[in-house]
């Protein structure tokens, strides 16, 4: 509320102004957060920020990424393959952002980027990076479902510019090209790139692996109290970590048949199940992770 009353006030007096939040720890080195969405990512980079950001160290301008993407992309996407073209090149491109940012030597910088093994061979030595991954099958639906909602924009499916036909659009989009990247999103964050096939998914298992394991601090949904603990003892303070939930926010008297209509069609058997099958590298993935940050 604090925040929206002094917005508002500045709006009064003819200003606008982004408020975030900063903290008071000074590091000698740069903390790089991979937020990969529907991951819980918000709240934890709310509450990181709180405790490492600097003024003038905002989030990365999903907006403004994301027409650099499409200016560079420079054809139109009009069908669903091009749409997985774009989301392709959108990964190559988020990548050169994030090499920017890590070259200015902020202290804390966070985003929806990609690393690859050459940004992590680089840097971290001098920048601690954060993940935090979460269940494949859940992050897919719960990402399927926030964009259907909420993305208003056409070069990325799905989106919530066509609500007529959820369910044969539906099973186009996880049954085919677009579902395979969306089921893999957490390989692409942490390997750089989309797995072209399940023959290239195995190959890049190991990629994943020896990229992880140079992260600073790597957290699961499902072990918050371990990401916090883990935190805690790097940096010598502690997070207060308030859930965001922004698919409950986008969820408005108009939107509730959407939502209602795509769970109980996630809760169909032979859905679920293709689902888990087009996920099995990511689940893969994530398993090793937990072996190497949690021991199990």
């Amino acid at each position: 509320m604090l925040k929206s009353l002094a917005k508002n006030m500045l709006n009064a007096v003819g200003y606008e102004v982004q408020l975030m939040p900063i903290g008071k720890v000074q590091l000698n080195r740069s903390v790089a957060f991979i937020h990969i969405a529907k991951c819980g990512g918000i709240s934890i980079d709310t509450a990181m920020r709180s405790k490492l950001a600097k003024p003038g160290q905002h989030r990365l301008c999903r907006m403004t990424s994301i027409a650099a993407s499409i200016a560079s992309f420079n054809k139109p996407v009009m069908s669903l393959d091009e749409s997985c073209q774009f989301s392709e090149h959108h990964l190559q491109v988020l990548k050169g952002i994030l090499s920017y940012y890590l070259s200015l030597d902020q202290q804390y910088i966070s985003g929806h980027w990609p690393v690859d093994s050459q940004i992590l061979q680089y840097h971290y030595q001098t920048t601690d990076f954060i993940t935090l991954l979460r269940d494949p099958v859940e992050r897919f639906k719960s990402n399927y479902i926030f964009n259907k909602l909420s993305n208003n924009l056409s070069v990325m499916r799905p989106n919530a510019l066509r609500n007529d036909n959820l369910i044969e659009e539906a099973d186009e989009i996880v049954f085919g090209l677009r579902g395979w990247q969306m089921a893999n999103t957490q390989t692409a964050f942490i390997t750089g790139k989309y797995p072209r096939d399940q023959s290239h998914a195995t190959q890049l298992q190991q990629e994943f692996q020896e990229n992880i394991k140079k992260f600073k601090i790597v957290g699961f949904l499902d072990a918050l109290e371990q990401f916090e603990n883990q935190f805690s003892s790097t940096y010598g303070v502690s997070l207060n970590i308030k859930k965001k939930n922004k698919t409950n926010d986008q969820k408005g008297p108009n939107k509730v048949h959407i939502h209602d209509t795509l769970k109980d069609y996630f809760s169909q058997k032979n859905v679920h199940r293709h689902i888990e099958t087009i996920c099995k590298n990511d689940i893969y993935n994530i398993e090793k992770a937990k072996e190497i940050y949690l021991g199990k």
